[in-house]
């Protein structure tokens, strides 16, 4: 066995002549090479490995199950002049028979299920090579199998010192059909740059109904080479995203070639918005001896531009490696502001709504109504429906979208109503002011200056009155003048009946009614017409006189009405039918009426002008005096009649209020 390292050697005039060997083996002393392990499911079993230089066949028998069956080894073929040395020591499989018959060359038992069971077989290299920072690797051997389609030979490799194995498939995957020696060469990128490489060959005896032929699975003179050792480089391939945030991430990819010391680390730099790396910026690395994709972080405050680039440089060795292809373009975030809720008056006219935002939005955002429909961003209070109105800001590449909710809520102005003029009568009272608003909300208060009114004043007058509605939120208040004139009402006093004796002088008609009526007013006469207010008996007609006193509107004319009766003051007079002592007198509304006692229950009655009863409450009557209410009466003249026993007397009274 021998292990060369950068010896430059040339097999056979095959494509190594350029190579640098790293290793070989010829099995002629102290190979490095383990035996019949039980590596990739192999075993003990109907074969072995083993190392030798024979190569002559013999005769054997063996035992299956009482029977005794002879059997040949042929000879295997002797080894070519490129074998160095030739026809010495070889690595091969034999069959466990054959060994214990002294045949011990290239042969295999092969598995038929019945006397020779199947398994497989594996030898592996014992050492491990390192390939750092070398290319093309290339593992070469001569070898021979004749074997069947259940009986053949494989070969593996592992990069991590014989803890995993892996199948080599290419360019040959099954070792047979081969009874001479030749050479294979196996170039793979897997070989290059590993620092525990091995390779190892197992010899698969399935069952076969039909057999094999020897020889069996032969290996020799195993050398690895390689093109050489690769200078140090770093090359940056791909960075994604290519359009990115400030302070988000991104994947570094890149290569690196030759053999990095231990404690390398690999950095990710970024350059400036013009792709100059005079002041580079790392942004992430990686400790490690071979490439290995870095995650960089884009700093926070990072400026933003279209033409970053990113390499990745090495520490051991210091190695400034290459730039990717492509611009990064960087953004420094989306900023969609602060919204909320906002109150806009109705009919105030256009709003536009990104000045309604607050903080520090980004001027490049869209606009979306409350029913996810595209908005221009202005408001007209007047048309657009209240709601969510929502910003969204994508203006930043490679930054997420960032928005917000500007929710308005409509509110309805306040509404006074028009100027009016208004008039109401003191003789209805106070009365609520509401009714003269003139087309506005019923919400707001009345002030005559700075004073607060609910009702009417009750002195006439004029008032100039201001109606005030009070907005909610940002609506202004709204005024509505209103002219108040409350007018005085007109009192015609109180009527009534007056009978006036035929030879009574002229009477003023005014005086005879009662109450303080308003003077200035005008009479009427029975016949509805125009009267001066003197009645004169005899010559101005009995009857109904009508008082008159206009007002200011809305109050209305009062009237009064006063019956005159004309009496001849002749049919009824003061006599005595010898009833003596016949007195009266006067109390408020009580008449006291008095006569000369006499046995026998009195008749009392009470009559006016006209000699028709009057109205009044006789009370009782008892030793010659009786009570007589008068309160219902008109004014005017009465007589009084007392019989007692057939006995009588009269008096006369003038009843006034």
């Amino acid at each position: 066995m021998r292990i060369t390292t950068l010896l430059a050697a040339a097999f056979c005039g095959t494509a190594l002549s350029a190579q640098t060997v790293l290793f070989t083996e010829d099995f002629e002393s102290a190979p490095v090479f383990t035996l019949n392990t039980t590596d990739v499911g192999s075993g003990p079993g109907s074969n072995t490995w083993l190392i030798n230089a024979v190569y002559s066949g013999g005769n054997g028998d063996v035992d299956c199950s009482g029977f005794t069956i002879t059997f040949t080894v042929p000879s295997t073929p002797g080894q070519p002049g490129g074998i160095v040395p030739a026809n010495g020591n070889y690595l091969h499989t034999a069959s466990t028979e054959a060994v214990a018959d002294g045949i011990t060359c290239c042969s295999f038992a092969a598995a038929d299920g019945f006397c020779t069971n199947p398994g497989n077989h594996f030898a592996r290299m014992s050492t491990d090579i390192s390939t750092l920072g070398q290319t093309d690797v290339t593992l070469s051997f001569w070898w021979l199998c004749n074997g069947g389609n259940q009986n053949y030979g494989e070969v593996y490799y592992s990069t991590n010192g014989g803890g995993t194995w892996n199948l080599i498939t290419t360019p040959i995957g099954q070792y047979r059909n081969q009874p001479t020696w030749t050479q294979q060469s196996i170039t793979l990128p897997a070989f290059d740059n590993q620092a525990t490489l091995r390779f190892g060959y197992r010899f698969v005896n399935g069952t076969s109904l039909m057999g094999g032929q020897d020889p069996g699975f032969g290996i020799d003179d195993i050398r690895i080479t390689a093109a050489g050792a690769q200078p140090h480089a770093v090359n940056t391939t791909t960075v994604t995203p290519l359009q990115v945030c400030a302070g988000n991430t991104v994947q570094v990819v890149y290569t690196a070639t030759g053999t990095w010391g231990a404690g390398n680390v690999f950095t990710a730099e970024l350059s400036d918005a013009t792709g100059s790396f005079a002041a580079p910026v790392a942004i992430g690395s990686v400790a490690s001896t071979t490439p290995v994709p870095i995650t960089a972080t884009i700093p926070a405050g990072t400026p933003a531009g279209t033409g970053y680039r990113i390499r990745v440089s090495a520490s051991a060795p210091a190695t400034t490696g290459t730039a990717n292809a492509q611009d990064i373009t960087i953004s420094v975030g989306n900023n969609a502001g602060a919204g909320g809720n906002i109150f806009i008056c109705k009919n105030t006219g256009l709003y536009t709504l990104y000045d309604l935002l607050t903080g520090t939005p980004d001027d490049c955002g869209t606009w979306t109504a409350p029913n996810g429909v595209p908005f221009s961003g202005i408001f007209d209070s007047a048309a657009d429906p209240g709601g969510c109105y929502t910003y969204t800001v994508a203006c930043g590449v490679g930054c997420p979208a960032d928005d917000t909710d500007l929710c308005i809520t409509l509110i309805d102005g306040a509404n006074a109503g028009q100027d009016a003029n208004a008039a109401v009568c003191n003789a209805d009272g106070a009365q609520s002011l509401f009714p003269f608003v003139v087309g506005g909300d019923l919400t707001g208060l009345f002030y005559d200056g700075t004073t607060a009114l609910t009702t009417t004043p009750l002195a006439a007058g004029t008032y100039d009155l201001i109606y005030v509605v009070y907005g909610q939120g940002p609506c202004p208040n709204d005024t509505a003048s209103i002219a108040l004139v409350v007018a005085d009402s007109a009192w015609a006093g109180t009527g009534g009946t007056t009978t006036l004796c035929i030879n009574d002088p002229a009477t003023a008609l005014f005086g005879l009614l009662t109450g303080a009526p308003d003077a200035g007013g005008s009479w009427t006469d029975p016949f509805n017409q125009p009267f001066n207010g003197t009645f004169i008996p005899g010559i101005s007609a009995a009857g109904l006189y009508t008082y008159t006193v206009t007002a200011t509107a809305p109050c209305p004319a009062d009237e009064a009405t006063l019956a005159v009766v004309v009496d001849p003051c002749t049919g009824m007079d003061e006599g005595d039918g010898g009833l003596g002592g016949l007195s009266l007198w006067s109390d408020g509304e009580v008449l006291l009426v008095r006569w000369t006692e006499r046995s026998g229950t009195p008749r009392i009655q009470v009559f006016d002008a006209a000699g028709r009863n009057a109205p009044v409450a006789y009370g009782p009557a008892a030793n010659g005096s009786a009570r007589v209410g008068l309160a219902g009466l008109s004014d005017g003249v009465y007589h009084v009649r007392v019989e007692v026993d057939g006995h009588w007397g009269t008096a006369r009274f003038v009843h006034a209020r």
